[in-house]
């Protein structure tokens, strides 16, 4: 048994609906992780994504970022083992019948469906069909995490990723993506919403701009720049872009306010994205 896992259902009390010998038949991920040459959605043996449906027969299990999703950074709140305390999962969740779950996945976002064939290609499952033998309530240091244990694999952990843009994380026990520095080249890349071309228009000066990256902006402007890229008009130009992009976007200001590593995105100065978050904080 790896570190961090239950050992029996009666670890912690379990709120949900029964699983037992339910077969997990596909996981849908919504604006799945997106890295250089991965598939996307999997990294390693992570499935990473803004949100998640896990569809056990004729019941889906939703679990969705408050960071990405929500006004509310709280997560569903959970008795602990104590029943003195409440412990929250960091996303949110819902238990509901499988056909209604476009229901409770949020719109419009790119969506990847693994189908339990797929969980064997990337080596997140054996060949037997992938039944719930066991599950329980994981609590650790801040967040709690929902435990799963599939006929032919070990545990499983469903977790909050606040330091990965507030991704869900499905996960063997004892595996965690690691992130070590945030580098941005394109607002296809995860973490994509900082790069100035990310499709996010705001209004400064009166204007309004599609993006922040120098081919949007006004004319006179642009022109004027096109000579001296890395100057000091430039990072000011880009500073004041980016403030405003932030201010008028909550979303995108909360996301920025949860980095806790270092960022490199191309087309911004270097620094420029910490004092641009300093000033939003005044």
């Amino acid at each position: 048994m790896q570190a961090g896992c239950p050992i029996a259902p009666s670890t912690a009390h379990w709120p949900f609906p029964d699983l037992l010998f339910r077969e997990l038949t596909k996981i849908e991920l919504i604006e799945p992780w997106r890295c250089t040459g991965r598939a996307a959605g999997v990294v390693v043996r992570s499935l990473l994504a803004g949100a998640m449906a896990l569809h056990f027969e004729d019941l889906a299990l939703i679990c969705t970022s408050p960071l990405r999703y929500l006004r509310s950074g709280l997560g569903t709140q959970l008795a602990a083992t104590d029943a003195e305390s409440m412990r929250s999962l960091g996303y949110r969740i819902h238990f509901v019948d499988s056909a209604e779950a476009d229901f409770f996945l949020p719109s419009g976002s790119s969506r990847l469906t693994l189908t339990s064939k797929d969980m064997q290609t990337h080596g997140l499952s054996g060949v037997e069909p992938p039944l719930v033998l066991l599950h329980g309530i994981h609590e650790g240091l801040d967040l709690s995490s929902i435990n799963l244990r599939l006929l032919g694999s070990d545990w499983f952990q469903l977790s909050y990723r606040s330091d990965l843009d507030g991704a869900i994380e499905f996960v063997p026990c004892g595996s965690r993506h690691q992130l070590t520095t945030v580098n941005v080249t394109c607002p296809n890349d995860e973490f994509g919403w900082l790069h100035p071309a990310s499709p996010h228009p705001f209004v400064l000066d009166g204007h309004y701009w599609r993006t922040a990256h120098p081919r949007d902006w006004p004319w006179p402007l642009a022109k004027g720049l096109q000579s001296q890229p890395a100057g000091d008009a430039y990072r000011d130009t880009m500073r004041r872009a980016l403030l405003a992009r932030f201010s008028q976007h909550d979303a995108l200001r909360r996301r920025l306010e949860a980095v806790d590593r270092p960022i490199a995105v191309q087309g911004i100065p270097e620094g420029l994205l910490g004092e641009v978050l300093c000033e939003l904080s005044r």
